[in-house]
């Protein structure tokens, strides 16, 4: 799907749903049920669910450990991810405009919306949806819990819908806020950050020692990268297709991935240009057993005159799912390379089309021990749904962390410049603190975000 398809579908269901909304608002249907609008949005506030958060925040000493936990969490990884975009301006800086234009991401990368990001493609709408749903509630009621176990006053709670939900808040004491202390406030605007990226640790466990454990790489070779207009392009074999057998030879009885690809070249070194032999291979779970070949010079793509002569599929690269896999499974091995890597799958699967938790790639699969008897394709339901659970608490983490206003993290640093100021300047009256704090959080919320969109900025200016 193109970017131009995307943004049409996009519009269309924009447009039905305001049609919609416009109706219901107009026969007063949304006023029964006690949904507002809210700028383009649908608002339902309920004090429902107040209750549940007053006895999860009974435990006040547990909770105000884990808030007290969170500023400083919260308040060494804004310093890393503020250090982190700094360089990252400084790196676009340094491109040349031709570079910037091959390089740099196109603004759709900085469009939250699947179909429309790249990175967010549509097939995995109810994923990011489970996802966005579980993050925002994970995210809202931890301040709600906060607030609660800071003997603070919790209004109301809502969810915000925008065709789907797109935000919930638990509304405290505006009043009260601005007049506790304010450690107790800064710990409720960092517990938000914090809860996302434990929501993200726990998935992250669930997904590589429970669920990943259990899979096991298959027996055959998984094709990755396939030259176009080769003899297996020609016969059918796309990227993801699991080669059984090549010229009567039965490579699923090759235990290790290595021996399977020696055995394979051992085999296509053999033949030469023009010869036709047969291959077996599966594809969606589609067995095409015996398929006729016809090879061509290695030379023509390789320009290599030792190849000369040689028949060649036109099979370039195999998927090694032994050591994917091991990464999956062991993410604090290595923890910079192989969680970098863990989060870099959206990006991989866009850029390489190489998604080692989606078909065709997971086709070859073998699930094992207690977790063999469910069915695969629910089995990897839940995969994909830790997934992208974990993927994306952890971008609202680090997004909510940065120090903007009205980020947590921008809140946090307000209050952060306001109890420094008042310490070394005891005698300062409560108007030009507040015009100090005020004018230093506009401009660094300025600053980071110039530095935030710096990529489209360059590219396109």
């Amino acid at each position: 799907m193109t970017v131009i398809d995307g943004l049409l579908i996009f519009f269309t269901i924009v447009f039905l749903y305001f049609l919609f909304v416009y109706i219901l608002h107009k026969k007063e249907i949304l006023k029964k049920y006690n949904i507002s609008l809210y700028g383009p949005a649908l608002l339902l506030r309920t004090t429902k669910g107040i209750n549940f958060l007053k006895k999860i925040s009974s435990k006040k000493r547990f909770w105000k450990a884990y808030g007290s936990s969170g500023l400083v969490f919260c308040f060494i990884c804004m310093i890393i991810f503020v250090l982190f975009f700094l360089w990252q301006f400084t790196f676009v800086i340094g491109l040349t405009p031709e570079e910037r234009a091959t390089l740099l991401p196109g603004a759709e990368f900085y469009v939250i919306l699947p179909g429309i990001n790249p990175i967010l493609p549509i097939e995995y709408l109810f994923y990011i949806i489970l996802a966005l749903i579980v993050a925002i509630i994970v995210h809202e009621f931890s301040h709600g819990i906060l607030t609660l176990a800071g003997d603070l006053k919790v209004k109301s709670m809502g969810i915000l819908y925008l065709i789907f939900p797109i935000g919930a808040f638990v509304e405290p004491d505006e009043e009260q806020m601005k007049k506790t202390k304010i450690t107790k406030r800064m710990r409720v605007y960092a517990v938000g950050p914090l809860s996302n990226f434990v929501m993200f640790f726990i998935c992250l466990l669930l997904f590589s020692f429970i669920f990943i454990s259990a899979v096991q790489p298959g027996t055959g070779l998984t094709v990755f990268e396939i030259i176009e207009d080769s003899p297996a392009d020609e016969i059918g074999i796309e990227k993801g297709a699991i080669i059984t057998e090549i010229n009567g030879t039965d490579l699923t009885q090759y235990k290790s991935l290595d021996e399977r690809i020696d055995r394979y070249r051992d085999i296509v070194d053999e033949t030469k240009a023009n010869e036709t032999i047969t291959i077996s291979y599966i594809y969606n779970n589609e067995a095409n057993n015996n398929i006729e070949i016809k090879l061509v010079d290695k030379y023509t793509y390789t320009k290599n005159n030792s190849f000369k002569g040689k028949g060649h599929t036109g099979i370039y690269t195999f998927v090694d799912e032994e050591s994917n896999l091991d990464r999956l499974k062991n993410p604090f091995e290595d923890p910079l390379y192989r969680l970098l890597n863990f989060i870099s799958i959206p990006i991989l699967s866009y850029f390489q089309g190489y998604n080692p938790i989606a078909a065709p790639f997971t086709d070859s699969y073998i699930i094992s021990g207690p977790l063999g008897f469910l069915p695969q394709d629910f089995f990897w339901i839940i995969v994909n749904s830790l997934y992208w659970i974990a993927w994306l608490n952890l971008m609202i983490g680090i997004f909510n962390i940065l120090p903007m206003v009205p980020l947590d993290g921008g809140f946090l640093f307000n209050d952060a410049i306001r109890l420094i100021v008042k310490r070394t300047k005891k005698s300062i009256s409560d108007e030009n603190l507040e015009k100090i704090v005020r004018k230093i959080t506009t401009v660094v919320s300025l600053i980071i975000l110039i530095v935030i969109i710096s990529p489209i900025l360059l590219r396109y200016f």
